[in-house]
């Protein structure tokens, strides 16, 4: 088993050197401090009978194994201190499901948490978990203005009359002091003829 775990540490450690592409594309768990997750390694298939569980801290830069599993849900842990807050189990159905469950997360514990399946070698993403960080707040969506619409409060359609009087009112108006202003300058220009040729008939010197 010891083997295993130093063959395996050194795959893993190799493979974590991606880790900004791991954290890009991993699931972020925003725990809280002392809070537990619930993590899932699937196998597509009965064939993995072995998993291993593994982290690699953000702050001290360091790989860590967790917990070794195999299909008849024996437990290996790495540390002995990690025995009780690490407790790995299995599932089976159409597929074959480990499940890891950590508890008493602190801030120092961010980082990648993921599993590796032994003869298939197949590493999943993970899962990046960030104890006592808070998620980030989500935009509330735009909403678009629109601009209000005038309304005609006047009488009903169905009344014969309707908006036309507010329309028909004023123009009726707007003509008939049009005509009053053209028959007073009509009158005005009418009598100035009269008193043109009084003025030349006396001033004509020819008479």
């Amino acid at each position: 088993m010891t083997l295993s775990c130093m063959c395996f540490c050194l795959f893993v450690w190799m493979a974590v050197s991606a880790l900004p592409t791991f954290q890009a594309t991993s699931s972020v768990l925003y725990a809280k401090i002392n809070g537990s997750e619930n993590l899932l390694c699937e196998c597509p298939d009965h064939s993995c009978q072995e998993v291993f569980w593994y982290r690699y801290l953000e702050r001290t830069k360091s790989l860590q194994f967790l917990v070794y599993v195999n299909s008849a849900g024996r437990e290996l842990h790495g540390e002995p201190l990690i025995v009780n807050r690490f407790k790995g189990s299995v599932s089976s159905g159409q597929k074959v499901v480990y499940t890891l469950r950590i508890t008493g997360l602190q801030e120092d514990e961010i980082g990648l948490y993921s599993c590796m399946f032994k003869i298939k070698n197949i590493m999943p993403v993970g899962y990046y978990i960030m104890p006592g960080v808070k998620p980030p707040t989500v935009q509330p969506p735009t909403v678009k203005t629109t601009k209000p619409v005038k309304i005609c409060h006047c009488k009903p359609s169905n009344s014969p009359k309707g908006c036309e009087q507010f329309v028909l009112w004023p123009g009726i108006g707007a003509l008939l002091l049009l005509a009053i202003m053209l028959a007073g300058t009509l009158y005005y220009f009418s009598r100035l003829p009269k008193k043109c040729r009084h003025r030349f008939a006396k001033t004509n010197p020819l008479r």
